[in-house]
């Protein structure tokens, strides 16, 4: 086996002697051990990682014939034949994943035939096909792509006997590294676009560090280690139930999220007890040992909210390093809301567009509450300010866009129009008389109120309608303009009672106009909530026999009419 890949990829030293020159031999480096168990074992995983039918049933049926682990030369020569079909198959498959995977599951089978002197007569052009590969892959490993990194680095260490396949592994650690060290934050923000992308991203760079540490030594420094473990925990907050991935059409397969949750388990602290009660479905609501449930990246531009780890937990991501902010919404495991949030606004019929880019105007976390406000300018003294509340007890997000000035409020007549996108698989129904809309797929998933409109479909202007994708939130005003949706996820109170009023605002026995500061009553089921935003410069104001002297504020009505502050926003 090594004679026949030594013939056919010939080393430095060998070239050496060709030129009449004299170089001492590198010493022989001890192969990996390889089991016929741990081979299938290996293949078998790959095999779950394919999307295509035929491409998993031919690593299958690989990982079958390794498995029972035969010395019989003619079961040997089934084993080649059955290497070189799948290597056979790479050109015609259509993904660049399946490519590797069937690359890396050939290493495995052809390593436990070397190790275990079970090679044949064809083992070494098998050995010189995949370095082929390998050496493909190494192009596309110098232009940043750093999906065949593992593969590579599986053929660099299983066979790090043969010259030819050691010198590759620098190239896929260099790889790994610089990828890790452009993409996260310190923070362990991913930078790229979606929930789905930055852990799948994270995977990948997982799945490569635990065949290094397998197989020897760590592929990458201690400083890059520290900023996967931080980019493992920002991933973790982004899985759904049982750490499954999410995506647009269900929840994928627990093999594809396994290597994260494994590595997470080994760390130690409260990263791998969070990995560890996430796996195994059995985080509690409120656990001080499980990781914060919420991280914000100002200088990344991203918030992950949680409502906490238990399997109902209410999960929001939004990025706002783009003009129009990215917005997910997830509960246990499903993705409820996912895509661009859009918004337009017209002042006397002139579009307002923004002239800077998102900055955060106010982030506040605690355990009752998580408030996120964006701001960007509009021009002519205006301003969009966006709010995202969290309210973790109530499984309620509130998402709301402000068009405000600086100066004293312009008689102007402003419009808004807002797009909260949702999942495919989930259907809008607006309600027939009122105007809250229920979301659902096989069952109801959320309820959206529009508490800046009149709950009568009879009264007022403005209209919330499922169209172009996702919930549709059209609203008018003066001078300046608040859009609040109040998105309840919690399933126990939808179909129960179900109310909200606007409430009157006053200020020294004034009643107030809406563009100076506005209140609603929200009511699901038995239980009552009051929301409070001031649009011009705070002052003492009173709303439902509660004075309130702040910008924001969110609370929770009493029997008894009193209201418990959540969250208040100086």
């Amino acid at each position: 086996m090594e004679a026949a890949a030594s013939q056919t990829v010939p080393v430095a030293a060998d070239a050496a002697a060709r030129n009449g020159r004299s170089q001492p031999r590198p010493p022989r480096e001890k192969p990996e051990s390889v089991t016929a168990r741990d081979a299938a074992d290996r293949i078998r995983l790959l095999a779950e990682t394919i999307e295509t039918f035929d491409g998993r049933q031919r690593l299958r049926s690989l990982a079958a014939v390794v498995a029972k682990g035969s010395r019989n030369a003619q079961r040997m020569a089934f084993l080649e034949t059955a290497i070189g079909e799948s290597l056979d198959e790479i050109a015609g498959a259509k993904a660049a994943a399946e490519r590797w995977s069937t690359c890396e599951a050939a290493t495995w089978a052809l390593a436990w035939m070397a190790r275990t002197k079970r090679a044949g007569g064809s083992a070494g052009g098998l050995l010189e096909r995949i370095v082929g590969q390998a050496r493909t892959a190494q192009a596309q490993l110098a232009m940043g792509d750093t999906q065949p990194a593992r593969f590579v680095l599986v053929l660099a260490r299983l066979f790090r006997d043969v010259e030819a396949c050691r010198c590759l592994e620098d190239g896929a650690a260099t790889a790994l590294a610089a990828e890790i060290e452009r993409l996260v934050s310190p923070e362990g923000i991913t930078n790229l676009t979606g929930s789905q992308a930055m852990v799948e991203r994270v995977i990948r760079w997982t799945a490569a560090r635990e065949i290094a540490l397998a197989t020897g030594r760590a592929a990458w420094s201690d400083a890059t280690e520290k900023r996967w473990r931080a980019a493992a925990a920002a991933a973790l907050r982004l899985v759904g139930r049982q750490g499954r991935l999410l995506a647009a059409a269900g929840r994928m397969p627990a093999c594809f999220t396994a290597p994260l949750l494994d590595a997470l388990a080994t760390l130690g602290g409260r990263r791998s007890r969070t990995a560890r009660a996430v796996a195994r479905d059995r985080a509690t609501v409120a656990d001080p040992n499980l990781l914060d449930r919420d991280l914000h990246d100002a200088a990344a531009g991203v918030a992950i909210i949680r409502t906490g780890w238990d399997r109902r937990s209410v999960r929001l991501m939004i990025d706002y390093r783009h003009p129009v902010p990215r917005l997910e919404i997830a509960v246990g495991d499903r993705l409820l809301v996912d895509g661009p949030w859009q918004w337009e606004a017209w002042a006397d019929g002139r579009a307002l567009e923004p002239e800077g880019a998102w900055t955060v105007s106010c982030w506040e976390s605690d355990r009752k509450a998580t408030f996120l406000e964006l701001t960007a300018p509009l021009g002519g003294g205006r301003q969009m300010e966006r709010q995202v509340v969290v309210l973790p007890r109530d499984r309620v997000v509130l998402l709301a866009d402000a068009v405000t000035s600086s100066g004293a409020a312009m008689p102007t007549e402003l419009r808004y129009r807002g797009l909260v996108p949702l999942a495919p698989s989930l259907d809008a129904e607006p309600a027939d008389d009122t105007r809250e809309v229920r979301v659902s797929d096989t069952a109801t998933r959320l309820m959206a109120l529009p508490l800046g409109l009149p709950e009568w479909r009879t009264a007022g202007a403005g209209r919330l309608e499922a169209a172009s994708g996702g919930l549709v939130l059209s609203q008018q005003g003066g001078g300046r303009l608040y859009a609040p949706l109040w998105l309840d996820f919690d399933a126990s109170r939808i179909g129960g009672p179900l109310t909200w009023r606007q409430l009157t605002v006053a200020d020294t026995r004034l009643i107030l106009p809406p563009h100076q500061a506005v209140g609603y009553r929200v009511q699901a089921g038995l239980e009552q909530w009051l929301v409070y935003r001031s649009l011009d410069t705070p002052r003492n104001r009173t709303l439902l026999g509660c004075n309130v002297s702040c910008e924001f504020l969110v609370g929770r009505v009493k029997k008894s009419g009193e209201v418990t502050r959540t969250l208040e926003i100086q």
